[in-house]
C-alpha cells in the first residue's frame, strides 16, 4: 500500500548504546525517513518504530506504543532476544524480510497482548533499581538515563493522559514477570556483561541464586476470564505470569503461552528441596517441568501477589517494583512488524 501511493516512512530507530551503525544501515533506503536515538521524542509522530536491542529495549518503549499504537519492528541485538524469536524473528535477516515487506506492502502488522504491572504500594519509582542493586541497562554497562524511556509519548493528544497517577503506576511488559527465584536471577544476571548473558550466563546467575535462595512466603490470587478465583499461599521457588512462552535465553517457563488469547498463564512453583530443583532444571527448556507434581499452571486475567516482607518484581528481565502488585492482561494493546 505504501509502495502503490510512494509515501515516505517516518522510522523512529531506537538504537541500543551498544549497537553499531552497520547493523542499522539495512533498513535505510529511499523510501525512509530514520530519526536515530535511545528515546522516543514528543511530537516526532513517526509511522513506524524500531527498536534494535534485546528484551530490556523493547520493555522501555512499550508504554509509548501501547499508547499510540504505532507498530513495531524488534531487531534482535541484544543478550536476551525471546521476544523477537515469538515473534519469529531470531536473527537480524529475519528482521530486515519483515521490514522490506511492510514497506512494500504494510500487510504483516500483527496486534498482540501485553501484561501490566500496577505496584500497590507507595515505593520506590518503577525505573529505579531495586535496593542494594547494581543493575543496568541490557549490556551491563551503560549507565541508566536520567529520566525512563517508556513514559515518553510521540504523539501531542496522549500527553495530558500519560500525566495521570494512575497511567503513571502502570508497567507494560512483553514476555514475563516474576518474582522468587525468578527476581533474584534477573538480578545477578544483569549484573554480567552483556557476552557472558549471551553464552549461558542465565543459567549460570540461576545456579548461583539457587545458592543462597530462602523461600519467601507469598499470597497470591488469581481471577480467570470467567472471575474464578484461584487462591494459592506459602513458601514459593518462583511465581511466574506472562504473555509469551520464554525468557532468559530459551527457557520456556510458560510453554502454552500465546501472545494473542487476551489471557495470561501462570507458572507457581512452590518451595521445593535444592536437589529437587537441580534435577528438574533441565525440563525447564522444554517446558516440561510442568510435569513435576508440585508445580502449579493455569491461566488468568489478573493476578494479586503479596508477601512479608514485600520482595523484588522482575519483568521483561527488568526491576519493576515491588509486592505488593496486581498483574493483568492487557488485551490488543502492541502492533508488531512480523515476517
Amino acid at each position: 500500500m505504501r509502495a502503490r501511493y510512494n509515501l515516505p516512512v517516518r522510522a523512529a530507530a531506537i538504537v541500543h548504546s551498544c549497537v553499531k551503525s552497520n547493523v542499522v544501515e539495512p533498513f535505510c533506503n529511499g523510501r525512509v525517513t530514520v530519526f536515530r536515538g535511545s528515546t522516543l521524542e514528543p511530537y516526532d509522530l513517526p509511522d513506524v518504530v524500531m527498536v534494535f536491542g534485546g528484551d530490556g529495549s523493547v520493555h522501555r518503549v512499550l508504554s509509548s506504543l501501547a499508547y499510540t499504537q504505532t507498530p513495531l519492528l524488534v531487531v534482535p541485538t541484544g543478550s536476551a532476544n525471546d521476544f523477537a524469536r515469538c515473534l519469529g524473528i531470531p536473527n537480524q535477516r529475519e528482521a530486515l524480510r519483515a521490514w522490506h515487506r511492510y514497506l512494500d506492502r504494510g500487510d504483516n502488522v500483527r496486534t498482540i497482548d501485553l501484561g501490566t504491572v500496577h505496584p500497590m504500594a507507595d515505593l520506590a519509582p518503577s525505573n529505579s533499581d531495586p535496593p542494594d542493586s547494581k543493575t543496568l541497562t541490557d549490556e551491563g554497562r551503560v549507565a541508566r538515563p536520567a529520566s525512563p524511556l517508556g513514559p515518553v509519548l510521540t504523539r501531542h493528544p496522549l500527553l495530558h493522559a500519560e500525566e495521570s497517577s494512575e497511567q503513571q503506576r502502570t508497567i507494560y511488559f512483553s514476555g514475563i514477570a516474576g518474582l522468587g527465584i525468578d527476581a533474584e536471577t534477573n538480578w545477578r544476571a544483569n549484573r554480567m556483561p552483556g557476552w557472558l548473558r549471551r553464552r549461558g550466563g542465565y543459567v549460570l546467575a540461576a545456579l548461583r541464586a539457587l545458592v543462597a535462595y530462602r523461600p519467601p512466603a507469598v499470597r497470591l490470587h488469581s481471577y480467570d476470564a470467567c472471575g474464578q478465583e484461584t487462591c494459592l499461599d506459602g513458601p514459593v521457588l518462583l511465581a511466574a505470569v506472562g504473555n509469551a512462552p520464554e525468557y532468559g535465553s530459551g527457557m520456556r517457563m510458560l510453554p502454552q503461552a500465546r501472545l494473542d488469547d487476551g489471557q495470561l498463564d501462570l507458572c507457581f512453583v512452590p518451595a521445593m528441596p535444592k536437589s529437587l530443583v537441580l534435577l528438574n532444571f533441565y525440563r525447564i527448556y522444554s517446558g516440561t517441568h510442568l510435569e513435576v507434581s508440585r508445580v502449579r499452571y493455569f491461566r488468568t486475567s489478573q493476578v494479586f501477589l503479596e508477601s512479608d516482607p514485600p520482595i523484588p518484581i522482575y519483568a521483561d528481565g527488568e526491576y519493576v517494583c515491588q509486592t505488593p502488585a496486581e498483574i493483568s492482561a492487557s488485551p490488543k494493546a502492541l502492533r508488531v512488524i512480523v515476517p
